[in-house]
């Protein structure tokens, strides 16, 4: 006799689903049957996003393109630095920090390209373009000392020393095998792009040479949730003096959206 399954039962799997980053609902019927179920019955999805709160998870986005989570601070599933490297140091967070934020702003390096069709797949980008932005947006901040909007001084302080401490490390330092050394600057962009990549953010492109990563759905509404930060607001108006600009035009459309 079959069991009949609860909306509960139905909702672990969609999340479930939601944890494997490579999973698409085009290739697998089940997780395309969830999906529907999600965006067709209202019930359902409150209990999604109840189960998934109780899990310490977010329902970021659901469409045709699967189920998308965040994390919660206080979330088993929540990657700790730990796990990411042993022994983390105070100048390594800095640095794991600066290069994550660095990435997101490679990729969109104005709000209006983070806004963008998200159906419409971005470029690659390198890790010696990663580097390459940090390096500007480094000597960006050291021309405008002084001048910054920074309300938070204490942020504005450990910006400064996570530049000082980026640009002590030697940017490219091969070993015998050809990889990148894990204490040179292109070495820890690498670790961090294929972390974003292990963990769905990002595909790999080529196989001689250097590689490249291209962004995918996932990483572009991951950094939609960072872009409410002050940090990365920051490293878009190093990156463009207009960025403020946008940031101000898409909150008053999203304010004009919300009462409509």
């Amino acid at each position: 006799m079959e069991v009949e399954r609860s909306d509960v039962y139905f909702a672990g799997r969609l999340i479930q689903w939601g944890l494997q980053p490579n999973a698409i609902p085009f290739n697998e019927p089940e997780y395309m049957e969830l999906v529907d179920r999600f965006i067709d019955r209202l019930a359902f999805r409150a209990t999604v996003r109840e189960v998934a709160e109780g899990l310490g998870l977010v329902v970021v986005h659901v469409s045709d393109r699967g189920i998308f989570l965040g994390t919660s601070e206080d979330s088993s599933f929540a990657m700790k630095p730990s796990e990411f490297r042993s022994g983390t140091s105070g100048e390594d967070r800095l640095l794991d920090g600066l290069v994550q934020i660095a990435i997101a702003a490679t990729v969109y390096p104005r709000q209006r390209d983070l806004d963008e069709d998200s159906y419409e797949a971005k470029p690659p980008i390198s890790v010696s373009e990663v580097d390459q932005m940090l390096r500007e947006l480094s000597e960006s901040a050291r021309n405008r000392t002084g001048e910054s909007d920074l309300s938070n001084e204490q942020l504005q302080q450990g910006i400064q020393e996570a530049w000082r401490v980026y640009e002590s490390r030697p940017a490219v330092r091969k070993l015998k095998s050809g990889q990148h050394a894990k204490d040179s600057a292109h070495g820890l962009i690498q670790k961090h792009l294929q972390l974003l990549a292990n963990q769905g953010c990002f595909t790999i492109v080529g196989s001689k040479g250097e590689s490249s990563f291209r962004p995918t759905l996932r990483y572009q509404l991951l950094v939609k949730e960072l872009a409410a930060t002050e940090l990365y607001r920051q490293f878009l108006d190093l990156s463009d003096p207009h960025a403020d600009d946008d940031l101000r035009s898409s909150d008053a459309t999203f304010a004009e959206d919300s009462h409509a």
